[in-house]
């Protein structure tokens, strides 16, 4: 686990070098021999010091499919009534009849083909989600209207699950490549046009589709959503903020928090955290892992990062905080004010997920940047700050950039409006992400589900799932700023 050190006035240093390191790893990993690609045939701290900027990249016109081949998907059963294939598209779409990639796809047939619209292509977020495997857990629990009117259909992008990886992939993995690849696979299935459910990270490369190919968009739905500009550029006086300190993640999770608070002293006897005042308690059991030092608070903390994805999981967080708690020995004993952050929790990414979210964002190049960044960043948000500053620190060391990345304008006119789907306490997506999404695609229509944790996923409410399928099916559009409520709420 990466540590920060106290060194003098600052009072954290950061110490960066695991990340860098794990992150060379997962490069060497990618390029062992053996592994080429197959080729077949036919917001508050925005004043902080800014890093120098990365040197100037062109983006040029945005590239198509390019005159690619659809594939010729053949279908074959992959375990009760799903069916998979696998699909060549381009490596680079520059050289569209080149060298050839492989994407895992499968689909969940339609359950009333004479009244079948067509297909619906899930993405369920990441980067680095196993499309296939989520399908196979998640497809048959859909509503019966989608699962009559609509094969669902979903894939392991470039780089993910079983689909192909290799080093030469490396400059090709963009969302943007992503969705010139759904491109192709929306010509294999034989749609005119296409629709789109994602989730999360999904929404990005939703967002990236209705903007490369507006004029073969349908109908689409961002359930979580990210704010385009944030994951991409940054807006002006951001640019040189890391990705999800310009999203601000890290004030998302601490209001969740606070929430969790408010509801386990309301449970009562329900939450076992509830015993006298639950904030004082967290603070006080913080300030002391803290000034303990080790690796303690960032083992609380993924407990914590964990139970707020849904407030289905708060009872669990609510025991395992109570347990220590209780092996301090705190007995009520104020915690001081809070210490700077020796261990922050950091989560692990995988290699496909660094692979695609490297290439797709602007972020700071400069280490020194994230160590001027962090004292402001700990002191705004003591929990979750150095989370968010340093959850992508591992792209400083990727070597590659993908040229075809996409990266705006995110309005272009298409046919029917997005809907967009938020949780009004997300931790991952926060609502003003959404906002700003649909601010962005300029015909977007908003959601709001009223509950706790990340996309409706977590978060069910029928009342969501009925407004997205109604809008799928028959494109009817609940009311900008519409609200729904969550079927579970906490401690109940």
């Amino acid at each position: 686990m990466p540590v920060l050190r106290d060194h003098g006035s600052s009072g954290v240093a950061v110490r960066l070098s695991s990340w860098f390191t794990a992150g060379l790893i997962v490069v060497v990993l990618l390029t062992l021999p053996g592994c080429s690609p197959k080729h077949l045939s036919p917001k508050e701290n925005l004043d902080a010091p800014a890093s120098p900027a990365p040197p100037a990249r062109v983006q040029p016109e945005p590239l198509g499919s390019n005159g690619a081949v659809a594939p010729r998907l053949q279908w074959h059963r992959c375990g009760g009534s799903f069916q998979c294939a696998t699909a060549a598209v381009p490596l680079d779409y520059h050289q569209p009849h080149d060298a050839m990639i492989t994407l895992s796809v499968i689909r969940l047939p339609s359950a009333d083909p004479a009244h079948r619209i067509g297909s619906l292509f899930v993405d369920f977020g990441g980067p680095g989600t196993s499309g296939v495997s989520e399908l196979k857990s998640f497809g048959p629990r859909y509503p019966d209207v989608l699962r009559q009117r609509f094969d669902l259909v979903s894939f392991d992008s470039r780089s993910v699950g079983a689909s192909v990886q290799s080093g030469e992939l490396l400059a090709h993995t963009s969302s943007a490549n992503t969705a010139r690849d759904l491109e192709l696979l929306r010509q294999a299935v034989g749609d005119e046009t296409l629709s789109f459910l994602g989730y999360s990270y999904g929404t990005y490369v939703g967002a990236t589709y209705a903007n490369l190919f507006p004029e073969r968009t349908r109908a689409m739905v961002f359930d979580g959503a990210l704010d385009l500009v944030a994951n991409s550029t940054g807006r002006p006086g951001q640019e040189q903020l890391p990705v999800d300190v310009r999203a601000d993640t890290a004030r998302s999770q601490a209001e969740e928090l606070d929430a969790f608070f408010d509801r386990c002293a309301q449970a009562g006897p329900r939450c076992a955290f509830s015993a006298g005042d639950p904030r004082r308690k967290f603070a006080d059991m913080v300030a002391r892992l803290k000034r303990d030092g080790g690796s303690r608070f960032a083992t609380v903390m993924a407990t914590v990062s964990h139970g707020l994805q849904s407030s289905a999981r708060w009872s669990g967080m609510a025991t395992s905080l109570q347990g220590v708690y209780h092996s301090l020995r705190l007995d009520g004993a104020g915690g001081q004010g809070q210490p700077p952050t020796l261990n922050p929790y950091i989560p692990n990414h995988s290699a496909s997920f660094l692979a695609v979210q490297c290439v797709d964002s602007d972020y700071p190049r400069d280490q020194q940047a994230y160590t001027r960044l962090a004292p402001g960043e700990d002191q705004r948000e003591p929990y979750f700050g150095l989370t968010a500053l340093f959850d992508m620190a591992q792209c400083i060391a990727w070597p590659a950039a993908d040229r075809d990345r996409y990266l705006g304008p995110w309005n272009h006119p298409r046919q029917h409006p997005i809907l967009v789907v938020n949780s009004r306490y997300d931790p991952e997506t926060p609502l003003w992400n959404a906002h700003a999404t649909r601010d962005e695609l300029g015909d977007a229509r908003l959601l709001i589900v009223e509950g706790y944790g990340h996309t409706t996923l977590d978060v069910h409410s029928l009342c969501a799932s009925a407004a997205e399928a109604s809008y799928l099916v028959s494109l009817q559009l609940p009311d900008d700023g519409a609200r729904c409520s969550a079927d579970h709420q906490p401690f109940l």
